[in-house]
């Protein structure tokens, strides 16, 4: 390398399918069969299959497994990316798909090897007509037309691709169109490994780089595609550090490219519970711990938990009143945690379209397997999945009622049923991190063992739990001189009933009445917050925690202990 020829490193999928054996083999098998086994299809009157749908994560390799094949077996490709069909004028993308067919049948040799036409991307020309426009129906209508001739004269292995399965019209994962459905994984630690090697094969190594290391936990749940980009940041990072001879990739290069490349699979995660720091969260020390070894030690401690016998949870259920720092924790997991973040609520799952909100909670569980390590988090459970046997036009669904909310819980129980067989031989797999002030109204089948293994309370703050989160917002304002200063101990004494919002709140009245003092005095940029601030503060924030409140939440903490 020199400092003027940038980094190169070649797909390493090339050299081989490691992690991909097993849908190579599958494919291969679709493509070959109609050729070397017709004889015996015929007998058995079995026709010869016409479509494989591969779907999994994107950069795991599907494209490069389909031209493998081709190459394998010398049959023509044809490939289609399905964003190219796609256009605004009316009837051409019909058209367009109709040429790609034509020039697929035309490959296919008479009596022998069938053609592969392969449809990239097959969601963004298939997708489920109900939530389509007419455009989407009109489409989907044409490719099924075609699909049925092609197959049927088996000339030509319709192959299609997609990292969203669930997204595509139902019609078409029928039998007698995409018969055979394969699943590509992402690589395991071991593929890893050989991705590694092969990538790194031309880079000058430092002794220092441990790649069985880089191919464990830190890489956990990344494509090839991903490992390619981390060996290129790697050298990259190698060519701007100072280095006496020739640049050489050390262990610390690949500690930055990891900060630096975000795999593609998290890329798509789809929670913004926004950043926080264990640090924030004042009062519930023991709480964070069993939430913080619940997400790492399956990771950092996985060879002790095996020896022992330990299962690593499917779940964690926190309840408690409302404002007692819930959503702060989970914050605090997603800023803390290398784990991936995914989102549920009622108000993102629930569509009027049929089977809308079923294909949600599966999408987003199936995005959570391919960035393992994950957390999955279910905001305001109870509104979204509560109690089954409720009855009432299911309130809270947005309009989905009682028949869609039933179909809703059945679809997130056997996806909370399937994520112990996420893990990898990494150790690390999906936990599922659910909210809700009110797990009374939580259906009962997602409280059993095996789903929310822990289920944790989070209280109301006691009194030095206040004096905690006080101090800690007290310090981040600025104060007054010490003969008016703040008595955290006092307030603290004083907010029995307050809630950690309460809390937040009476520091905001406080420094806003500080601030309106300041610029009464034209004093705005010195304003500070002082004792007497906060005893008008008491005035005008509540508690929201009542006594009847409190004693609710107290009969909810026994019977779900």
């Amino acid at each position: 390398m020199t400092p003027d020829t940038p980094p190169h490193t070649e797909n390493p999928l090339t050299a081989g399918l490691p992690g991909l054996e097993a849908p190579f083999a599958a494919l291969l098998e679709m493509v070959e069969y109609p050729r070397t086994h017709a004889a015996h299809l015929a007998r058995l009157h079995v026709q010869a299959p016409g479509g494989v749908l591969l779907h999994g994560p994107a950069g795991c390799g599907k494209t490069h497994l389909v031209r493998q094949v081709a190459l394998q077996t010398g049959a023509p490709l044809t490939v289609v990316a399905g964003p190219s069909v796609v256009s605004a004028y009316a009837g051409e993308s019909e058209r367009l798909l109709r040429e790609h067919f034509a020039a697929a049948q035309a490959q296919a040799s008479e009596g022998g090897r069938p053609s592969i036409l392969f449809l990239d991307e097959i969601d963004s020309i298939a997708g489920a007509r109900q939530a389509g426009g007419e455009q989407t129906a009109r489409l989907v209508a044409q490719l099924l037309t075609l699909m049925d001739g092609a197959t049927a004269r088996g000339q030509v292995v319709v192959v299609g691709a997609t990292n969203r399965a669930d997204a595509l019209d139902a019609a078409l994962r029928r039998p007698g169109r995409f018969d055979r459905e394969i699943h590509v994984q992402p690589p395991d630690a071991q593929a890893r490994l050989h991705i590694l090697r092969h990538c790194t094969r031309a880079l000058p190594l430092d002794a220092s780089v441990d790649l069985a290391l880089l191919a464990g936990s830190p890489t956990s749940g990344w494509v090839a595609a991903d490992l390619t980009a981390l060996c290129a940041a790697a050298a990259s990072a190698a060519l701007e550090r100072p280095q006496t001879g020739p640049p050489r990739v050390a262990m610390a290069d690949f500690a930055r490219a990891l900060a630096a490349v975000a795999p593609a699979a998290r890329r798509q995660q789809t929670a913004d519970v926004g950043a926080a720091r264990w640090d924030d969260v004042q009062g519930l020390a023991a709480v964070s711990l069993r939430l913080r070894q619940a997400v790492e030690w399956p990771v950092a401690r996985k060879e002790a938990m095996r020896r022992l016998g330990v299962r690593a949870p499917r779940g964690v259920l926190l309840h408690g009143p409302p404002g007692c720092s819930k959503t702060t924790l989970v914050r605090a997991l997603a800023g803390e945690s290398r784990a991936a973040f995914f989102a549920l609520s009622g108000a993102s799952v629930y569509s009027a379209f049929v089977g809308e909100s079923e294909r949600r909670v599966r999408a987003v569980f199936a995005q959570a397997r391919a960035a393992r390590p994950a957390v999955v988090f279910l905001d305001e459970i109870d509104a979204m999945v509560g109690r089954r046997s409720g009855g009432g036009g299911g309130s809270g669904s947005g309009g989905g009622g009682d028949e869609v909310r039933e179909r809703v819980v059945a679809t997130l129980l056997n996806e909370m049923d399937g994520v112990d067989g996420a893990a990898d031989s990494d150790g690390s797999g999906v936990l599922v991190v659910a909210a809700t002030n009110r797990i009374d109204l939580v259906d009962a089948a997602l409280l059993r063992p095996g789903r929310f293994d822990r289920v944790l309370y989070v209280p109301p703050p006691d009194e030095h739990a206040r004096a905690d989160i006080l101090r800690a917002r007290v310090a981040a304002m600025p104060s007054a001189d010490s003969s008016v200063a703040v008595d955290v101990a006092e307030l603290a004494r004083r907010t029995g009933g307050f809630s950690g919002a309460d809390l937040a709140n009476l520091c905001r009245e406080a420094a806003m009445i500080a601030l309106r003092r300041g610029v009464v005095r034209g004093a705005a940029q010195t304003a500070a917050v002082a004792m007497d601030d906060f005893e008008r503060a008491l005035g005008v924030v509540p508690p929201s925690l009542t006594a009847d409140v409190l004693r609710f939440y107290a009969g909810i903490e026994r019977e779900y202990a």
